[in-house]
């Protein structure tokens, strides 16, 4: 038996669990002087991220742009703009060259989540185990104290700048904490062999050896769209000496498992919190199969994260249509229902 434990990050203000990260990235530029009160801010956007950079803006009083793909969900498009963001469409893959572009020609500032993760995130670090941090591990830590529960064994994310990850495995090296960090990537994302085998940090989109990425992929995770080298506080956040397992998942078993959460579960959860629980499924089958061993009196456990809510992607992963026709290479709805069939079990 195993327990997985899912923390809501979907209750903050903007709605996701970008809310925590953009406000330290906020403060960290406010500190350093990246934003003054004549700022306008850019930051390329899969929707969470700049939604609540949009509503962290608009706490600070400066305007906002999100320069995202054309095709982005209505419902993100929404999402950012009732905070008071600004909205540009570009080609998916140009939206951090014009971001930073629109930022230097127009005096204003490229706040670039991924390349700045890391050092906001850092930034807002207590330091003290015993003391109130930031950081998310902690509070998963002190929630799972206040209910009886001790450290998982594992905790499963994602990543799309690679920061939340990343800022976790730091803050449990530093702490020497007994919990493993196990990076969820998506079917075509390259982070797994840049972590598991150190690829892809001299190669560009186009470059011979570099893989193409093949659309739609699972919004806001992975790394594909980027054209550039997977480098450390440049394009990522990501850092790999932190991460203790890489486990990749097919596109359509994450779509299946989104479904699978709001029909058997009833948790309406975004498609990169699929993954994440797809994979910590995975951990707690391998655990009953004896692979992944623990003492009799110590029961398995699993941490993930629910980063957005399923209801952004009404018209995306959550309709046939859409299904049939961008995952039509990957055998469209019957290889969803498939896959739907077995999580279920």
């Amino acid at each position: 038996m195993a327990d997985i434990f899912v923390k809501n990050e979907t209750a903050t203000a903007s709605g996701t669990l970008k809310h925590r990260f953009v406000w330290a990235l906020t403060m960290w530029a406010v500190v350093e002087g990246k934003i003054t009160s004549t700022s306008t801010v850019y930051d390329s956007t899969s929707g969470n991220t700049g939604a609540s950079e949009a509503y962290m803006c608009r706490l600070i009083g400066v305007p906002y742009v999100a320069v995202v793909a054309k095709e982005l969900e209505e419902e993100k498009v929404r999402q950012i703009t009732q905070f008071g963001g600004q909205i540009m469409k570009v080609d998916v893959e140009t939206r951090n060259y014009w971001a930073e572009r629109m930022a230097a020609e127009r005096g204003g500032c490229f706040i670039n989540q991924f390349g700045n993760a890391n050092a906001a995130e850092d930034d807002h670090e207590s330091g003290n185990y015993p003391l109130e941090s930031t950081n998310v591990f902690h509070e998963i830590a002190s929630q799972l104290k206040s209910r009886g529960f001790g450290l998982p064994h594992y905790f499963v994310h994602s990543a799309g700048t690679g920061g939340t990850i990343s800022s976790v495995g730091k803050y449990i090296t530093r702490y020497a904490l007994p919990t493993r960090v196990l990076l969820a990537d998506s079917q075509h994302s390259l982070y797994y062999d840049y972590v598991v085998y150190q690829k892809y940090g001299n190669l560009s989109a186009g470059d011979e050896g570099r893989p193409g990425w093949a659309p739609p992929g699972i919004a806001g995770i992975g790394y594909g769209y980027n054209t550039a080298p997977i480098v450390f506080r440049r394009s990522t956040s990501l850092l790999r000496t932190v991460i203790d397992e890489v486990v990749r998942m097919p596109d359509t078993a994450t779509v299946a498992a989104m479904r699978s959460l709001r029909g058997v579960l009833d948790i309406d959860a975004g498609p990169s919190t699929a993954l994440n629980f797809l994979v910590a499924l995975f951990k707690a089958h391998a655990h009953s199969e004896g692979s992944e061993a623990t003492s009799e009196k110590d029961r398995f456990s699993v941490v993930l994260i629910m980063g957005d809510p399923g209801r952004f992607y009404q018209s995306t992963y959550l309709n046939d249509t859409w299904v049939d026709s961008k995952m039509a290479r990957y055998g469209g709805m019957e290889a969803i229902r498939c896959w739907q069939a077995k999580i279920d079990e």
